[in-house]
């Protein structure tokens, strides 16, 4: 049997709240239907957004940094999928969204956890109590 994962990267606006006239800029990544949305922080004109296309409209120097701004998080988050695949981890919504935000370093397995309590621990507890461990 052959399962079939979908994953998918758009790019769309909502309206800022702080800036009238303003749209900020997200990135949605869907992943076997699973979603998980990223604040680019950066935001455009509702009249130089383009809907269909999910990209600046027009030609302006600002439009094409922001092209370019957009193209450049796009090949960060299919790097981010190459990256978990090839590591042989499970490819989510969430594990991409993590590793593109740099927040999926810190966690350790339980072995390791363990093995840090015990050094830590050899000092202070018995040898009794340390062989339950």
């Amino acid at each position: 049997m052959q399962t079939s994962k979908t994953f998918s990267i758009i790019f769309f606006t909502r309206k800022s709240r702080s800036h009238v006239g303003k749209l900020s800029i997200y990135a949605r990544i869907t992943v076997n239907g699973k979603r998980s949305e990223i604040s680019l922080k950066r935001s455009v004109l509702s009249k130089d957004w383009d809907r269909a296309k999910s990209r600046g409209r027009g030609y302006s120097n600002r439009t094409r940094v922001l092209n370019q701004y957009l193209h450049q998080s796009y090949n960060q988050l299919l790097d981010c999928q190459k990256q978990l695949l090839q590591e042989g981890k499970i490819v989510t919504a969430q594990s991409i969204k993590s590793r593109y935000l740099g927040e999926d370093d810190n966690h350790k397995i339980l072995k390791e956890l363990v093995s840090y309590h015990n050094s830590n621990m050899t000092s202070v507890l018995k040898f009794g109590t340390m062989k339950n461990y």
